[in-house]
């Protein structure tokens, strides 16, 4: 018996491919507009807020400069705070472009010349134990215990000044005038070999492998196309040790989206906040000469290093040091 053959596929006619009747384009409604709360606005850069400095790290959403340090609070009336002065003073006389740290100074263009908050106060130093650390917003409650942890695990010790050194930033687009550590510098190694783990489990970098210890006084903005004695200062990377930890506009202004800040206005930082190819060659031998006895006594540059302190955006958590050392 024959089967019925069966059509395996059915072809429409050509009745069947004639268009239906389209039905009208619906209008797309606009969506409203969201509300100016909900609207991030972008950071932008305004250097005069900030005595002539720029964010060298592009802002990035949801990310936080960080870094770590032991603070050295320097009060009126005591030897080291007199000595800070006139370092200070001398500093000003042979680099008037030089901002001590901890004063205050403002610029803007209503303004005819440099505004100083030059009221007593105590000063607060830093010794820093990292390098500028970049952290997500899930990743500082566990960089807070970490650091929480080493402190309870540190007794308080004795740190002093040795002498002056001139050192950069790791973009070399600021210098500084700083006193280095000599007795202490054994347990702030011990402090950066506790701090290593964490750093390196956060795929941070260790801080540097010959750290020179050292709590900045004041600093200036360097020029990148400046010359010395006619030449461009090529030389300048010998002299520079890439251990200054202090994050650039640590604000939350940023570049303009074309990372530009303007013509006319850096006319106007340049003038406001200048510029130098370097501090004086004959800076650091003069301060050694005149001051260095007096800062390397333990009378005067001796001090307690007693707390850890994490800065992280603007937001600061500092622990006691209240244990014993533990390997």
């Amino acid at each position: 018996m024959k089967r019925a053959s069966r059509a395996l596929v059915a072809y429409s006619s050509s009745e069947d491919d004639a268009p239906a009747d389209e039905a009208p384009e619906r209008k797309k409604k606009k969506l409203p507009l969201l509300a100016s709360s909900f609207i991030v606005p972008v950071p932008v850069d305004d250097p005069a807020l900030h005595q002539g400095r720029v964010r060298v790290t592009p802002h990035v959403e949801g990310q936080y400069a960080a870094y770590v340090y032991i603070p050295l609070a320097v009060h009126p009336g005591t030897a080291l705070y007199s000595l800070i002065d006139e370092v200070l003073d001398v500093i000003k006389e042979m680099v008037p472009a030089a901002h001590a740290i901890g004063e205050m100074v403002s610029c803007s263009s209503n303004t005819s010349g440099l505004v100083v908050d030059s009221s007593r106060r105590v000063r607060e130093l830093h010794l820093s134990l990292t390098r500028p650390i970049f952290l997500r917003a899930h990743q500082r409650e566990g960089f807070q215990r970490a650091i929480k942890l080493i402190a309870s695990r540190r007794t308080p010790f004795q740190a002093s000044f040795a002498t002056f050194s001139e050192l950069e930033n790791d973009e070399r687009t600021r210098a500084f005038l700083s006193l280095e550590v000599g007795a202490g510098h054994n347990e702030l190694r011990d402090l950066l070999s506790a701090l290593s783990p964490t750093l390196q489990s956060l795929r941070q970098r260790d801080f540097y492998s010959q750290p020179r210890f050292h709590v900045s006084i004041a600093w200036v903005l360097l020029d990148p196309n400046a010359s010395v004695n006619g030449n461009t200062d090529t030389k300048r990377h010998s002299r520079a040790y890439e251990g200054v930890t202090i994050v650039e506009g640590t604000s939350d202004n940023n570049l303009t989206s074309n990372g530009d800040i303007g013509e006319s206005n850096k006319q106007f930082q340049a003038k406001c906040f200048p510029r130098v190819p370097r501090f004086p060659s004959e800076l650091i031998p003069t301060l050694n000469q005149r001051f260095g006895a007096r800062v390397s006594s333990a009378h005067i540059g001796g001090f307690d290093a007693d707390t850890i302190v994490v800065k992280i955006g603007k937001d600061i958590f500092s622990w006691p040091f209240q244990g014993s050392h533990v390997n």
